[in-house]
């Protein structure tokens, strides 16, 4: 048995600046581990990137066993472009979204359009993807892990089988987005979940998802007494004879400014588990679960 871990990272949209692609160079040259790499399309409608090559940009720090996943957040420009017409709230945070103009939207939860709006916009990023090279996308994650029924159906129906948006909410216990509406959505949405949180079938009205639940959270929000908490529940709960899921969430944005902090907390475990660990994918963990139950 294995603990098995999956390092992802939320590609936002946003910006792509040397800073943070060469952390993440520097992170895979040094652990030779598998990233799923949520890819947002709002880089390509995105007017402040129009003058980079996105494409070589964001291959640089591709390697042969990364998988592309998709991530959405809804700013006014990439909504427009998958033909949607944009919404204001609700937001991550009770103070409404900071950003103005085409950026104006990036703080608004998917959970704010219906299904055939978060249909389009996955449909429209698909495309988008495909045709810059980005192609056999089997997994999704919501900006903000706002994913909720009328997304699962839209995810069914675009044939999308895999959602990685399921968090504990009180991973952001100590952040500024503690008792916010961010928090509380994640709560009233995904419920309790924990380091022993499994892989589970998600059922919706149009059929079901594989759910791999981000577990661990965001590197972004731990401290140091998170990455101690962390180790500890795998302590407490680690079974030889049971396989483990771990799943850890970065942002492209800010790599950074917080690649140390998983550097710690994988140095730490492999101190502990060394061969134990099998660093893995959503897909490899998703095709195997097909396997053992045809």
């Amino acid at each position: 048995m294995a603990i098995n871990l999956i390092i992802s990272m939320d590609w936002e949209g946003i910006s792509l600046e040397h800073k943070n692609l060469s952390a993440i160079s520097q992170f895979k040259q040094k652990w030779n581990a598998p990233i799923v790499h949520y890819k947002n399309a709002a880089y390509y409608t995105n007017k402040r990137l129009e003058n980079m090559d996105i494409n070589k940009t964001m291959k640089s720090v591709i390697s042969q066993d990364d998988e592309i996943g998709l991530h959405l957040h809804t700013p006014r420009h990439f909504v427009q472009a998958a033909g949607v017409m944009p919404r204001m709230a609700p937001c991550f945070s009770k103070y409404g979204d900071y950003n103005a103009g085409d950026m104006n939207g990036q703080e608004v939860m998917l959970v704010a359009y219906n299904k055939d709006e978060v249909k389009a916009m996955i449909q429209y990023s698909l495309e988008k993807l495909k045709s810059n090279g980005f192609d056999a996308i089997h997994s999704f994650r919501a900006g903000g892990w706002m994913s909720d029924e009328r997304v699962w159906e839209a995810l069914v129906e675009t044939g999308i089988p895999i959602e990685s948006s399921a968090t504990n909410y009180n991973l952001l216990n100590g952040s500024s987005w503690e008792g916010d509406n961010l928090q509380r959505y994640i709560s009233l949405i995904w419920g309790e979940l924990n380091v022993l949180s499994r892989p589970y079938y998600l059922q919706n009205f149009c059929g079901s998802l594989f759910e791999i639940p981000n577990n661990l959270g965001a590197i972004d929000y731990w401290k140091e007494q998170t990455i101690d908490d962390h180790l500890a529940a795998i302590t407490d709960h680690y079974n030889a004879n049971e396989d483990m899921y771990l799943v850890i969430n970065s942002h492209q944005e800010t790599a950074q400014e917080n690649f140390h902090k998983l550097d710690n907390f994988l140095s730490r475990l492999t101190d502990d588990y060394g061969d134990e660990i099998n660093f893995t994918t959503n897909k490899d963990i998703y095709f195997n679960e097909l396997k053992k139950n045809s």
